[in-house]
This record gives structure tokens, sequence and C-alpha cells, in this order.
């Protein structure tokens, strides 16, 4: 789980990266008379990028999990 929940690396953060890239294509390059909805459209992909983003946060779960983890009781046979 921890690499696809990398704080830096992560699915979480490439998801994000790409929507942000996707909101800047589609402003440069979407040809509509309706420049309203583009730009309301680049603010709703933004918007789910940061909302995207924020879930790297979940590596500190793990981070914490793992402390937890490393913690514990041996429950290994034989332990």
């Amino acid at each position: 789980m921890e690499p696809l929940l990398d704080e830096y690396t992560g699915l979480p953060v490439q998801l994000g990266d790409t929507l942000r890239a996707f909101a800047r294509t589609v402003l440069t390059d979407l040809d509509t008379p309706n420049r309203t909805f583009v730009h309301t459209l680049v603010e709703d992909l933004r918007a789910a990028a940061w909302e995207q983003t924020d879930q790297h946060t979940l590596h500190y779960t793990l981070d914490n999990l793992r402390t937890v983890l490393g913690s514990a009781p041996s429950t290994a046979a034989g332990a």
C-alpha cells in the first residue's frame, strides 16, 4: 500500500497533477465561444485536483499503522 499512497509520488498526487494538467489544456486548447463554461470547468478540475492531492494524508495513516504494528507483541507461530 505504501508506494500507492506515497506523499510525493503516490496515486492521489499523480491524479491531482493530471487533473491540473488537463485543466491547463482545457483552458488553452478548448476552442468554444462559451468561455464561461470553460472557466467553470477549469475551476472544477482544479478543485478536484486539490481534493485528490489531499488524499496523500493516507500516507501518514500508514506511518501511524506501522508504528502501532511495530510496537505490538509478536503473534507469529512459535513466538
